[in-house]
């Protein structure tokens, strides 16, 4: 099984036993750049981070994959280490998050690392225009020598959507597909035209093209039959989000049948496309309550009980864990103090874990 860290560029993630959520954080707490050095020190495969663009102040129309239930709990989300009251709002985000850009981010970790894969986790397609983003990405690959995982999705708030101009309920999939089209073609082609619905150009150029080839691996976050079809026509892997505490790997067993039955549809081998959870842990001691609880937080607890979630994932045919560090005290020393006991405690042994079924190893 290979590893990930998610980094804290949008504030580092809590979760109590309903729901999982980032807390805010000041920019100089965050410290992106020598989390992922820490990370690549440790072993750990891959760093991610999230992507938006100007979050609304409310949010009341939109369903978050992440909430639970599709039900905003604002009084979680207003809580800070010492129970005041640090700002909210009605979503899984507390009120003015920062939020530091993610292709900017991994300009930094390239230059600062040499060996660990980097990605959005995920970027939302439709927000912008696909070359802008194949410009921006291929610029990420060829800074880092070919380690970039290029993660995407469609997005889920409607009010954002709105604020750039976008329609949400209307086009968000349709403008997607055409995104995974245009991304595929012109990462692999550096020149190419399109003639869609809302996109339209005529050999156009973009270079320089990635360093990896054909191109970076594609990796779709997946929640829906209709996202889980796409991963099979375009992608190279596919990312639920299994973030909650009560999340198990065997929610996703709808999506993976999809995308396996759009396979088949489609002729491809499911061998080429890999099994990625977007998850959260807490690594604690035997006898704290973390490891007490009944029943158990998703990899929460000892590094025996973090392993035998692992095991659940390799059997359900997952190679890759992205995984959100639990640090309530909001601080980069927490995230710090996390990561390096997984490192220390978990790491080895999960390396050993073989994922079942055809699914690819990684990407």
């Amino acid at each position: 099984m290979h590893c990930g860290v998610f980094l804290s560029t949008h504030g580092v993630t809590n979760r109590d036993d309903r729901d999982w959520w980032h807390q805010p954080q000041d920019h100089r707490e965050m410290r992106p750049v020598e989390s992922a050095q820490l990370a690549e020190a440790l072993g750990f495969h891959s760093v991610w981070m999230g992507d938006h663009v100007a979050l609304p102040e409310e949010s009341p129309d939109s369903i978050s994959p992440i909430h639970v239930e599709g039900v905003s709990n604002p009084e979680v989300r207003h809580r800070g280490p010492d129970d005041a009251d640090v700002g909210g709002s009605h979503r899984h985000y507390p009120a003015r998050p920062t939020i530091l850009d993610g292709a900017v981010v991994m300009g930094a970790i390239a230059a600062a690392t040499r060996t660990i894969r980097m990605g959005p986790g995920v970027l939302i397609s439709p927000y912008r225009h696909p070359l802008n983003d194949l410009r921006q990405f291929a610029t990420v690959d060829a800074l880092s020598d070919g380690r970039l995982i290029f993660g995407v999705g469609c997005g889920w708030m409607k009010e954002e959507f709105e604020v750039l101009g976008h329609g949400f309920h209307s086009e968000r999939m349709a403008v997607f597909e055409e995104c995974l089209q245009i991304y595929r073609r012109m990462f692999e082609h550096g020149v190419g035209s399109f003639d869609g619905r809302f996109y339209r150009f005529e050999n156009v150029g973009v270079f320089p093209t990635p360093v990896q080839r054909p191109r970076p691996p594609i990796v779709i976050g997946a929640n829906g039959p209709r996202g889980a079809r796409f991963v099979a026509r375009y992608a190279d892997g596919m990312m639920p989000i299994l973030t909650q505490p009560r999340s198990a790997p065997a929610d996703a067993r709808a999506l993976i049948e999809e995308v396996r039955r759009e396979a088949d549809r489609c002729g491809r081998d499911a061998g080429e496309i890999a099994l990625v959870a977007f998850t959260s842990f807490r690594i604690t001691g035997t006898g704290d309550e973390e490891a007490r609880r009944r029943p158990r937080r998703i990899l929460g607890g000892s590094a025996e009980q973090i392993l035998e979630d692992i095991e659940r994932f390799a059997a359900e045919g997952f190679s890759l864990l992205n995984m959100a560090p639990i640090c309530p005290s909001r601080t980069h020393g927490e995230f710090c103090e996390q990561v390096g006991r997984f490192a220390a405690e978990v790491l080895p042994a999960a390396r050993e874990i073989m994922p079942a079924g055809p699914w690819r190893d990684g990407v």
